[in-house]
């Protein structure tokens, strides 16, 4: 027997199968945009040659998205004028409800790639991944780890069959809602670098900076809760020959002593804690936060901290 509301019903469930995420009345839809991304594994690394492989053609059509890209953006990587396609490569989600995405853009021959970031659902922010450049002396390999710090490199040939070599590192702060730059080393391998948790509260008996000189810096900062703390290693020995750094979260194992471990993470870091002092060793290997010649070991002096820092606290 023939019937008629079967056959409605089954192409009813075919279209709602094939429907995909629509923008929303108000325009921008989180949902419609990351239906245009498969996800990405970390770490995850792309290098300039591999950006002018890359023949994806499928575009992002999702309203108001372009406006996330500002004109000062587009100006410096494309220049003025000209239109812009953004084409999607995939996207990565955090324990902490970050998801970062990677969009590919281009203009006419040039091409480039931009990390945007979402705080859940909300709009966090932007950075220049990887933008080649003209010089044909120069490649360049942008990177995200499994900590969530980006890495762009830039390397050069110079005479000799030497190879220059530039590393700009950088961090997202969900709070101020923007990429900070934590570290750059240029081609001449003058090293600049800031502690992207200096202002973080350090109300914990253990929170302070922890030096060896002006280049090697633990500093330890509150955690979310009583039995976490934060943690900021910057690693300069040899005269620059090995340099490295990390940022992550502590877990207290008892009064003195406290442990990185990090789910996905090989690094295994145990701390222990003195007054005066903080000694490190590294008990598995963190090569990828650090040069291949260097640990993150040895002993830290606790730097006094500034009378007008304590007042501030006491307020």
């Amino acid at each position: 027997m023939f019937r008629p509301w079967l056959v409605f019903f089954c192409l009813a469930m075919i279209a709602c199968k094939d429907k995909k995420p629509q923008d929303s009345e108000k325009g921008f839809s989180f949902e419609n945009f990351t239906s245009h991304f498969k996800k990405l594994s970390l770490p995850y690394q792309l290098s300039d040659t591999g950006l002018l492989r890359n023949m994806d053609t499928v575009s992002i059509r999702v309203t108001n998205f372009a406006t996330l890209i500002s004109d000062s953006i587009k100006t410096r990587l494309f220049g003025k004028g000209g239109k812009t396609r953004y084409m999607p490569i995939g996207y990565f989600t955090s324990p902490d409800h970050l998801n970062f995405y990677l969009v590919k853009a281009q203009s006419g021959n040039r091409k480039a790639v931009i990390l945007l970031a979402f705080i859940n659902d909300q709009y966090g922010g932007l950075i220049p991944f990887l933008v080649p450049d003209m010089d044909p002396t120069t490649s360049q390999v942008s990177m995200i780890d499994r900590s969530f710090s980006i890495q762009r490199n830039v390397f050069q040939k110079k005479p000799g069959n030497l190879t220059g070599e530039g590393k700009e590192v950088y961090d997202f702060d969900s709070q101020e809602k923007k990429f900070s730059l934590i570290l750059t080393n240029p081609l001449n391998n003058r090293v600049v670098a800031t502690n992207p948790i200096d202002t973080f509260s350090r109300r914990h008996k253990f929170s302070g900076d922890y030096v060896k000189d002006r280049k090697n810096l633990i500093s330890i900062r509150d955690g979310r809760n009583p039995n976490q703390l934060l943690m900021y290693i910057r690693l300069d020995k040899n005269n620059g020959g090995c340099t490295g750094e990390m940022k992550g979260d502590l877990l207290l194992t008892s009064s003195t002593t406290a442990i990185y471990r990090q789910g996905g993470d090989p690094c295994v870091l145990s701390l222990r804690f003195t007054p005066s002092s903080l000694v490190i060793r590294e008990d598995e290997g963190c090569g990828s936060h650090r040069g291949l010649d260097c640990l993150f070991e040895g002993s830290f002096t606790r730097k006094k901290e500034s009378k007008i820092r304590k007042v501030a606290k006491k307020k």
